[in-house]
């Protein structure tokens, strides 16, 4: 397991990201970047593995990139795939032990192929569900079943302030639909609080 040191640009990364957050609000959808205990439960899905390859869907300012850095090894893979061009030439500056991509998580297939990979061991999901909307949700989940390995894990962040929203009572229908298996964990010291659904076996069922 890896043992680097949590980087020293933490402050720098939240500025980065409010700023972002306010230039181009539908892309960030967040009001505060993920926070530390977030990104801890996230990392802990890691399972004991030799060249795992873990990709993360809207890595934003970095919190949850650093801890999922933390528990891989120099056989891993984490290859980051973020929309926002500001967050994702931020990450690329402060962060030369990452793979970046800039780009659409929907295209995340030939992304994978583009990179030298065909499939994901684990998907952890920062993405802004609750400004997505419903056929894009469809096209997305999509992505991400077809290119998760058997016994793959796929990992969502939702904040509780947004859980009531039409829109992500619809998002938490199709993953119930799509995975066989989908639980979750509150993470009250979050800022705001979120929920981190964890979503195993896929089963093809999510409806357009």
């Amino acid at each position: 397991m890896s043992t680097h040191r949590m980087p020293a640009t933490l402050g720098r990364d939240t500025r980065r990201f409010l700023a972002a957050a306010c230039r181009t609000p539908r892309e960030i959808g967040a009001i505060a970047p993920s926070g530390r205990h977030l990104a801890a439960c996230a990392a802990a899905l890691i399972r004991p593995g030799h060249g795992q390859t873990v990709i993360e869907l809207g890595p934003g300012g970095g919190v949850i990139t650093d801890a999922l850095h933390q528990r891989l090894t120099g056989a891993d893979t984490l290859l980051a795939i973020e929309r926002n061009q500001t967050m994702a030439a931020h990450l690329m500056a402060t962060r030369p032990w990452l793979d970046v991509v800039e780009g659409d998580a929907a295209d995340l297939s030939a992304i994978l192929a583009a990179n030298g990979h065909r499939r994901a061991d684990l998907i952890v999901s920062a993405l802004p569900w609750s400004v997505i909307p419903a056929a894009d949700q469809h096209a997305l989940l999509t992505a991400i079943t077809s290119v998760l390995n058997p016994g793959g894990v796929f990992a969502t962040v939702l904040t509780l302030p947004a859980l009531p929203l039409p829109i992500i009572r619809q998002l938490r229908r199709r993953l119930s639909g799509t995975f066989a298996t989908v639980t979750h964990q509150t993470v009250w010291r979050n800022v705001p609080p979120a929920r981190l659904y964890v979503c195993t076996a896929p089963t093809s069922r999510d409806m357009p």
